[in-house]
């Protein structure tokens, strides 16, 4: 999907938007629904390329991601939980699969991935997981 070249590309993106909105005064010591509030430009990144609100994508998304992402037994979460953090790069080729699924390609996917990888490692695994699967 992505070449070792983009995806080296993609994650030092993401690291930038995290840093930028993790140097943001008191963010350590924000509640996961005020680090959303926070997340503007990725919703913005969601909302333009897909045409639709972040909220409704996100809950597609979760739908797509949550036995990898939100269940004991998938990679990503055993991942978390190890480690309290997702690699970048396994995210991204995860994430990637996941939107491609839900019809995302080409220049479209590419913001989408690190729009998503953003607020997943943003709030948290386990914040994204909550706040997305009580919507069911």
């Amino acid at each position: 999907m992505f070449s070792d070249e983009e995806i080296s590309k993609l994650a030092a993106e993401i690291d930038a938007e995290l840093l930028e909105l993790r140097s943001q005064p008191n963010d350590a010591t924000l509640k996961s629904e005020d680090k959303r509030s926070q997340l503007v430009k990725q919703n913005q990144a969601i909302e333009r390329v897909t045409g639709e609100p972040a909220n409704g994508f996100l809950k597609k998304f979760w739908r797509a991601a949550k036995a990898d992402l939100c269940e004991e037994e998938g990679m990503l979460h055993k991942q978390w939980q190890k480690w309290g953090d997702l690699d970048n790069k396994e995210a991204i080729s995860k994430f990637g699969g996941f939107l491609t699924g839900l019809g995302l390609s080409g220049d479209f996917l590419t913001p989408v991935v690190v729009a998503t990888t953003v607020i997943v490692l943003h709030i948290g695994v386990k914040a994204f997981c909550e706040e997305y699967g009580d919507r069911e």
